[in-house]
């Protein structure tokens, strides 16, 4: 395996938030990787020159931490073949997972080993309603022994009662549904991990936008899927572009995010909607609509899925209850046809023989408050967007970007064509970002980044005033910064 100098900066996003010189920190940070099997035995490093590019560090700094791991004997320089990972780093030492589309760099590797010992703007995670601990402390004993009156409690659709709840508001929504047409899953993530694998086979074509969702990209490159992607603006998904690509080449699924778009926050315009339905049902194309950020809407209502657009049987809705009460509740659902359901739940049992089902009898009482539970979000959600815009105009006012209709967070053009290169150095002054590339299938979103705002006043005025300073000297080109991170 050959490590590009782009690929191992991604990986080593977190590594400048550790104490210590730079150069201690970049072999801390890539023995952690080797030692782990992120990067395997056998593996091709970037040279010290494009790894210091990609990093904005000195040569000279890889050059020390690459020799001080060539000391360890995790590394190796061959000649003719650059430098290596050696087999001996970890004696006994056998890769027994592929580490293929799971090095480092991915969606969830933020959460797998706690928080940044900095400033935290890579993840856009909105925090607890405080209805969900009263609604959860409220169960009584009555519905627990319901809950527990079956032998297994086993149950991979899910609970009936939320199966029909959701099931009456897609029909009062204008999407007449029935409760066999609804799946319930651990998360929206879940629910478009089943749609992948139950609907794709490797080398199959996905259109997306462009930027998009992290985590569909990774569900599409972990299956072998190929990944063409359309632009989208301030109105969603070119969808024109997407007519022009089922002409070309029809691909095997769609997948847009219609209402509220991760990362940019945007909702698909009514006529691109219909026009898209239309597509669906003209050229019998598997469509996933993920309206998993629906509930964040900062005003208005949300629009009608395009399953309600459509007579098309191929149209997947997914759902979630986890961005507008809690991502811990960890809730989501597939809305499709009772066939296809059903063999999405037949997968689903062979790996998870059911959702918690406390956790179901929860959402239940949640969906009665969902009045309450919208108008807290929509507040909170409109404070923090003005508080993270003024204070950009403030202290960034070269930083551009587009108002979004809902979501948690900014979707910002910074002035310079690598991101990914001004994120190692954001860090080393204590504050995380991560570059736009990481929801981009072709890496042609390097100008941009992710901002969230569902954070307190006090992390927010932070990390902006943090990110303003790292600026300064990047753009200047100034390389004299700090020996040790800032801490929060």
């Amino acid at each position: 395996m050959r490590f590009t100098a782009d690929q191992l900066a991604g990986m080593l996003l977190e590594s400048g938030a550790r104490p210590g010189p730079l150069h201690r920190r970049l072999s801390e940070g890539l023995r952690e990787l080797i030692d782990l099997g992120e990067i395997p035995p056998e593996s091709v490093l970037p040279s010290e020159r494009a790894l210091a590019n990609a990093l904005s560090l000195s040569r000279t700094t890889v050059v020390a931490a690459y020799h001080t791991l060539r000391q360890e004997d995790r590394l190796e320089r061959r000649q003719g073949s650059g430098t290596r990972v050696t087999g001996s780093g970890r004696p006994g030492h056998r890769e027994t997972v592929s580490s293929r589309a799971l090095v480092g760099d991915h969606a969830g590797a933020q959460f797998l080993h706690g928080p940044l010992p900095t400033m935290d703007f890579s993840t856009a995670a909105l925090p607890c309603l405080d209805l969900v601990p009263e609604v959860a402390a409220g169960l009584t004993r009555a519905e627990y022994d319901i809950l527990t009156a079956g032998y297994h409690g086993y149950q991979p659709r899910g609970l009936p009662a939320l199966r029909e709840r959701l099931a009456a508001a897609y029909s009062q929504h204008g999407v007449p549904t029935t409760a066999d047409q609804i799946l319930i899953t651990s998360g929206a993530q879940q629910a478009l991990e089943l749609i992948t694998h139950g609907c794709l086979q490797p080398g199959d074509s996905v259109v997306t936008e462009a930027p998009t969702y992290r985590g569909a990209l990774e569900a599409f490159r972990l299956a072998n899927c190929r990944i063409r992607s359309v632009p989208c603006d301030d109105n969603g998904m070119d969808v024109e572009r997407v007519e022009d690509l089922l002409t070309e080449r029809p691909p095997r699924l769609i997948y847009v995010q219609s209402t509220v778009h991760n990362p940019t926050g945007m909702v698909l315009a009514d006529g691109r909607r219909c026009r898209l339905a239309r597509l669906a049902e003209r050229h019998q194309i598997i469509v996933v609509d993920d309206t998993a950020l629906a509930g964040t809407l900062i005003e208005g209502s949300p629009p009608t899925p395009l399953a309600g657009l459509s007579t098309s049987e191929r149209i997947l809705t997914i759902g979630s209850m986890s961005k507008l009460f809690w991502s811990g509740l960890r809730l989501g659902w597939i809305r499709g046809t009772a066939q296809v359901v059903s063999r999405l739940a037949q997968m689903k049992g062979m790996t998870d023989l059911g959702t918690s089902l406390v956790s179901q009898q929860i959402a239940i009482h949640l969906l009665d408050r969902l009045p309450d539970a919208q108008a807290t979000r929509r507040r909170e959600l409109a404070e923090g967007l003005a508080a993270l815009t003024g204070l950009l105009g403030e202290h960034l006012p070269d930083w551009t970007w587009r108002t979004p209709r809902g979501g948690a967070s900014l979707w910002v053009r910074i002035p310079t064509d690598s991101v990914t290169n001004f994120a190692h150095f954001a860090v080393r002054f204590g504050v995380a970002i991560l570059p736009g590339t990481a929801f981009s299938p072709d890496s042609v979103t390097d100008d941009h980044t992710r901002l969230p705002y569902a954070l307190p006043r006090t992390a927010m005025v932070a990390g902006v005033q943090r990110l303003a300073r790292a600026w300064d000297g990047y753009a200047e080109g100034h390389r004299a910064i700090p020996t040790v991170a800032v801490t929060t």
